[in-house]
């Protein structure tokens, strides 16, 4: 068994079809590539072949999974058939800042973790709460809502084995100023962290510093590159900045942009991290291309380092 193991974050949106039974005739309807990224089917032959063997889903794939294959193990059945196993899924725990909201973000959570059980999965990579935009600064109690919040569904994820991971984006209301008091506000029996290599450097940590000092609570990672790291309050609080419409891509493939991947490598060996890691191509033109890219960087670069 490796000491790592690759997943793809699933960024497809919407897939429309299981599979196509009548995959020429499809083609020929517009003669594009359209007929390639229509199925499941192609869609998790390609990620075997290229090597990652796990899916992490988000809840609003449910929409289009569930209508298409029926229930969650129906769907894990059909991927692992084609080599590839659901390893977990995202999940916003909104609104857990909120001392009225904690009944219902525990319910939530508890939720979202009873869905993953069913799709085989024993990740849950949590966003604590919202955004930053109307939302922050919290208030010290406002922190300690959240980490209780993360504790009960931590508790309750623990007994149907699957891990919480803490996942903070770069917008979100836990911010830079209260980011490690949240996470040493939970328990960590409980509670672990996913790292998001991207959005924690842009958040304006550092990415080596970060790991080392919590190597020992990191669950898993969402591992993408970019070359926007240690952005300003003023960007991370403004209104909804990951999807502004002005040109700007956030977020890269491994080894496009500017974090030292590599310096991450040598730590995950002297820590001997082993475990699943997703890769994430928010922004992608291509999906297709920034997996084969990805695959390319972490044979020749990466997976040296360690393996």
């Amino acid at each position: 068994m490796p000491n790592i193991r690759y997943a793809n974050m699933c960024h497809w949106k919407a897939i429309p079809y299981r599979q196509i039974p009548n995959f020429r005739e499809f083609y020929y309807e517009d003669r594009t590539n359209s007929a390639y990224y229509s199925d499941w089917d192609k869609i998790l032959k390609y990620q075997a072949a290229l090597g990652f063997h796990g899916i992490e889903i988000a809840p609003w794939d449910l929409a289009d999974i569930l209508p298409l294959f029926g229930s969650p193990e129906a769907f894990t059945a059909f991927a692992t058939e084609r080599g590839v196993e659901v390893i977990g899924m995202f999940h916003g725990a909104h609104a857990s800042h909120a001392a009225d909201h904690f009944d219902e973000a525990v319910r939530s959570g508890r939720e979202a973790v009873d869905t993953i059980v069913r799709f085989g999965g024993t990740y849950m990579n949590t966003c604590p709460t919202q955004n930053y935009f109307g939302t922050g600064p919290l208030s010290r109690d406002e922190v300690q809502n959240c980490a209780r919040v993360m504790n009960e569904i931590g508790r309750y994820a623990t007994d149907h084995g699957v891990k919480i991971g803490l996942h903070n984006e770069f917008f979100c209301a836990i911010n830079l100023p209260n980011h490690r008091e949240l996470i040493e506000s939970t328990d960590p029996a409980l509670v672990h962290y996913c790292i998001d290599t991207a959005q924690i450097a842009i958040l304006g940590e550092d990415l080596l510093t970060f790991y080392e000092d919590y190597h020992d609570r990191i669950s898993t990672f969402h591992l993408k590159d970019t070359a926007s790291a240690r952005q300003p309050d003023s960007v991370r609080y403004a209104q909804d900045p990951e999807i502004a419409d002005d040109g700007h891509r956030w977020f890269w493939e491994p080894g496009e942009g500017e974090l030292d991947l590599k310096g991450l490598y040598r730590l995950l060996k002297k820590h001997a991290f082993k475990g699943w890691m997703s890769i994430e191509y928010d922004g992608s033109p291509d999906l297709l291309a920034s997996m084969a890219l990805t695959r390319y960087h972490l044979d020749t670069e990466l997976r040296p380092i360690y393996d």
